[in-house]
């Protein structure tokens, strides 16, 4: 299979030419390659947040995918940068710090290789930018036709870090679980808990508690809509979001200038 896609990922910002130069890296090594950005706007170091901005990539992009990322707070260490392949046939780039943990977990690794050959990284390394000279030059060359099984030694799966978190449970009609992330375009708050859970919810428009862990310890009641047009502007509601799980939002507005809430608090939902 020609892996000669690659979807690249970073913390590294927009702002000056950096992430250029990793794609013009990645070009001068694989010059027929297609590099697509999936984000450069994680908050910097925040490996968790970057996690979660990979989990839904392998559903999204075909089998023939090299998923480039780096959220890279240990450059310079002995924290291993590791190629894997996914059932799906992709193969993931990053470092070993739990980045790919979520992606792994919605097509999980068939095979495993720490990143130890100077043939596929860019030389010298610079010791403060391994994303550049060994993640973003390691994909290249896996594009260009170097096989997996080139860049280094085969780990062992278990090796492969994993980022731990919250899982979404059900007790009758109590459902917990946690927000993960904030859709900072359009200030919705998002959960992890999925549409799976949810059987058994009000009829459209009908409310549902609802309790924040914040800082307030709020408790609301909102409508369950399918979307943001069937609550007048500027109300709050529950709905499902484009990626399957539980929501909240305020139509045209932002949630959070009412209700400050952040990722890691937990979120309970009592049915009726």
């Amino acid at each position: 299979m020609q892996h000669r896609l690659i979807a690249f990922l970073s913390d590294i910002g927009s702002h000056d030419e950096a992430h250029a130069l990793c794609k013009g890296l990645m070009y001068s090594i694989a010059p027929t390659t297609n590099v697509v950005d999936i984000t450069h706007a994680v908050t910097p170091f925040d490996v968790r947040e970057g996690a979660l901005f990979l989990a839904d990539v392998p559903d999204s992009f075909p089998k023939s995918t090299i998923i480039c990322a780096y959220v890279y707070p240990e450059t310079g260490t002995d924290t291993a940068t590791i190629v894997v392949r996914n059932k799906k046939g992709q193969y993931l780039v990053g470092p070993n710090n739990g980045l790919l943990s979520y992606a792994l977990e919605a097509s999980p690794a068939v095979e495993a290789y720490e990143v130890a050959s100077a043939d596929v990284m860019n030389t010298p390394v610079t010791p403060t930018w391994y994303g550049k000279d060994i993640v973003a030059a390691c994909a290249a060359h896996l594009a260009a036709g170097t096989k997996i099984n080139a860049v280094g030694p085969r780990i062992e799966l278990d090796r492969i870090v994993s980022l731990p978190h919250t899982r979404p449970t059900r007790e009758e009609s109590v459902i917990r679980g946690e927000i993960v992330r904030i859709d900072e375009n359009f200030g919705n708050v998002w959960t992890n808990i999925p549409s799976e859970l949810l059987t058994g919810l009000p009829q459209q428009g009908e409310r549902v508690t609802i309790e924040l862990r914040d800082v307030s310890g709020t408790t609301l009641e909102l409508p369950y809509c399918k979307t943001f047009g069937q609550v007048e502007k500027g109300e709050p509601l529950l709905y499902l979001s484009s990626r399957g799980k539980l929501a909240l939002g305020r139509n045209q507005d932002n949630f959070l200038d009412k209700w400050p809430v952040c990722p890691g608090d937990s979120v309970t939902l009592r049915l009726p």
